[in-house]
């Protein structure tokens, strides 16, 4: 009986791993990078343009949940529109190994703007506002903005204006998310500029 109960466990598991399709393949991410990716995002990822975010060090399942998202029109904020038509033919297994792929590049440091209240965007980032009851950004993605992989996405040395314009979007309800939401509803525009700017300088 025992015997038998092992043999099922055995089969349940090459089922499921037959369900959940090939391991992710680095060198193949690269070659989906290059071909679909490194015109907005840079080939390692380190985006230099304001509106693409940064990908290079970003956890796989986040960038792999969200490049499904924007291919299947489920998220529609910032560029995704114009990403869709860039990923709109490509597989799973191609999103899969790309996100393997950007999660391995090494994140270069970004810079504060010392003109938009950096202080005010550091005490945000590490404090909240505790009369209000903003939650710290770090109590979520960490004291230096790594995240936390399959749960919070890395968000140091990202651009501002990105995370500016993902926050307004969550603030009126574009993008989904109930706690991004709800902290979005709570900052005023001064305050989201200031996170921003520090979020950017972050590393």
């Amino acid at each position: 009986m025992k015997r038998l109960s092992l043999v099922a466990a055995a089969l349940l598991f090459s089922a499921w791993a037959g369900a959940a399709g090939p391991a992710a393949n680095v060198e193949r991410g690269k070659q989906v990078a290059t071909t679909v990716c490194a015109s907005c995002h840079a080939i390692d990822g380190n985006s230099g343009i304001a509106t693409y975010p940064r990908l290079a060090g970003q956890n796989a399942f986040y960038i792999e949940t969200n490049a499904k998202l924007i291919r299947d029109g489920k998220r529609t904020t910032g560029n995704a529109k114009e990403m869709r038509d860039q990923v709109g033919a490509i597989s799973d297994q191609d999103i899969k190994d790309v996100a393997l792929y950007f999660s391995k590049q090494y994140p270069k440091a970004g810079e504060v703007n010392p003109k938009i209240s950096p202080e005010l965007g550091a005490k945000i980032f590490r404090g909240g506002i505790a009369e209000r009851k903003v939650p710290a950004c770090m109590s979520c993605h960490g004291p230096n903005g790594a995240g936390m992989p399959n749960e919070y996405p890395r968000i140091s040395g990202q651009h501002a204006t990105y995370v500016e314009t993902e926050l307004k979007a969550y603030r009126d309800g574009i993008r989904k998310n109930a706690k991004m939401e709800k902290v979005a509803k709570m900052l005023t525009a001064e305050e989201m500029k200031a996170v921003s700017n520090f979020i950017q300088g972050t590393y």
